[in-house]
């Protein structure tokens, strides 16, 4: 995995970049710009000096005498790499061709003393001057004076050295340009990413639930405004959660209270309400009907408050597993038969499956899950045991209406009911949810699905449980 300094997406690596990219935009523009502008000076300056030392060569010999106008004359007086023409004929014939003289170059010649030059490419220049030489072999002694024209080809000396090292020098200083600047974003992009990096540190803190970090409000300015307006934020959000932790703790206490308030007149009412159900036939008809009601009530308060009771055990992390060697099949078939439901409920099982489970819980899982596809379920209620490796499963399956999407993980939550999906509800909304902290305490998982119209409730019940 590449170091995160070095991610594309980063905004250390991408501040690095820009940094590099204006570099090279400004400074290699201005560098070809200069490049452009020496190298038509370097050309120049050569040209300047071919120029003047070709001149000062042939002004020497302007007025020079000479014995006759014969190659051998005249090459003991001018250098040997000129092509000389006098009166349109070549005498000496140098380093240029004189069939390749443009006629242009040429008539300029005409006058005396008048230097004319073309640069035939990056290394060579044509030059040319006219100059007069005294012919001390002419009849005429009055007019011995004739013209000639001087023609040759010389190097730039040096042109290509000098502009090699131009390049030389504007790439280093580019490179090293480049890199002063790639530094100089690191170092600026650095002072910007640590404190977001701390920054995504606290927050990440937070997130895991430590409401106490805090931040230094120091450096950039607008960094430092961030991390105020985060350290309020995580103040103000850390005062919400511990008044809504002391609402819930004060609810959870006024539960228990309430509770165990409540089981000491139940626990005088439910032999009295044994007493009526008995009376029940011996009753007029209107008591007897407030007789049965009465008892039901009973009944249902009995629940309810136990259920409270064994909730508020959970909140307080006081309810402990007590495990045992059980058979899972032989568990269910007592929980169907204690409650009735042998006839009504059908049970698909092997011959055995063997856990360690806290079986008191598991019959409440069992009874739940069974009591609420018989009541807001559709029949055949179908109870079906498996294992699978390292698990026991356990599944509920009902032919009713089924459970919206949206509502499936609401169902486990306390005095939920989906009242308009599945009918009216006579439970108190707190059975799923016992279901779930006591397969949780096992270190199971329970779950609700929609398979084939059918609505199943599945628990995975680790095989061999710890204790909790």
């Amino acid at each position: 995995m590449r170091p995160a300094w070095l991610r594309v997406d980063g905004l250390r690596t991408r501040l690095v970049l820009v940094f590099i990219a204006i570099v090279l935009i400004i400074a290699g523009g201005t560098a070809g710009a200069v490049s452009l502008m020496a190298r038509s000076w370097i050309y120049s300056n050569a040209q300047d000096v071919a120029t003047a030392q070709f001149r000062d060569e042939l002004q020497s010999l302007d007025g020079m005498p000479v014995d006759g106008l014969t190659p051998a004359n005249l090459s003991q007086v001018f250098p040997s790499d000129l092509t000389l023409i006098t009166d349109g004929e070549v005498v000496h014939q140098g380093s240029v061709d004189p069939a390749t003289i443009p006629p242009s170059f040429d008539s300029g010649l005409d006058s005396s003393k008048l230097i004319r030059f073309e640069r035939l490419d990056s290394e060579r220049i044509l030059l040319g001057m006219s100059v007069n030489v005294t012919d001390t072999t002419a009849e005429d002694g009055y007019d011995n004076q004739t013209l000639v024209k001087a023609v040759t080809v010389r190097p730039l000396v040096g042109v290509q050295d000098k502009f090699d090292d131009l390049l030389r020098v504007v790439g280093l200083t580019l490179a090293a340009g480049v890199l002063v600047s790639g530094l100089l974003g690191f170092w600026i992009a650095s002072t910007l990413v640590r404190p977001l990096k701390r920054l995504d540190a606290a927050a990440a803190r937070a997130a895991d639930g430590d409401l106490s970090v805090r931040l230094p409000e120091n450096g950039v300015a607008e960094l430092a405004q961030v991390t105020t307006t985060f350290n309020n934020m995580v103040a103000r959000n850390e005062a919400v959660i511990k008044g809504l932790e002391e609402s819930e703790e004060q609810a959870r206490r006024f539960v228990a209270d309430v509770s165990h308030e409540l089981r000491t007149p139940l626990a005088a009412l439910v032999p009295v309400s044994e007493i009526l159900r008995e009376e029940i036939p011996n009753l007029p008809p209107d008591a007897g009907a407030a007789a049965r009601i009465v008892s039901s009530e009973i009944g249902k308060l009995t629940r309810l408050v136990e259920d409270l009771i064994e909730m508020s055990r959970h909140d307080s992390q006081q309810a402990r597993l007590v495990l045992d060697d059980v058979d899972l099949v032989e568990l269910t078939e007592r929980t169907l038969a204690s409650r009735g439901w042998t006839e009504t409920v059908e049970l698909d099982a092997p011959e055995s499956i063997s856990t360690r489970v806290d079986s008191r819980r598991i019959d409440i899982v069992v009874a739940n899950l069974v009591g609420n596809a018989l009541r807001h379920g559709s029949p055949p209620v179908r109870v079906e045991l498996s294992a699978e490796p390292g698990y026991a499963v356990i599944a509920v399956v009902d032919h009713g209406p089924g459970i919206l999407p949206q509502d499936r993980q609401a169902i486990f939550r306390r005095f939920y009911k989906v009242d308009t999906a599945r009918g009216r509800s006579e439970g108190s909304g707190l059975g799923l949810s016992l279901a779930v902290e006591n397969i949780h305490l096992h270190g199971g998982t329970i779950g609700v699905d929609q398979v084939d119209g059918h609505t199943v409730f599945t628990v995975h019940l680790p095989i061999a449980s710890h204790e909790a």
